[in-house]
């Protein structure tokens, strides 16, 4: 017989696994902003945390 806490643990892992599901892929590095193209440094994909923001939003509006 299962109680709350076990309940709790099993929907908790349902919804990670619908997460992990839909999750999208990460962004390959290129030496290069995604978002201005100005040059980063090694494993960053963006300049500075304007440039991710903006390129967030064109990809939630369906731009990128």
């Amino acid at each position: 017989m299962s109680d709350v806490i076990d309940d709790a643990a099993i929907e908790h892992e349902a919804h990670i696994k619908a997460a992990l599901s839909v999750r999208q892929p990460t962004l390959t590095f290129t030496g290069k902003c995604h978002y201005c193209k100005a040059p980063v440094s090694t494993n960053q994909h963006f300049c500075d945390a304007d440039c991710r923001h903006d390129y967030e939003r064109l990809k939630a509006n369906g731009r990128v």
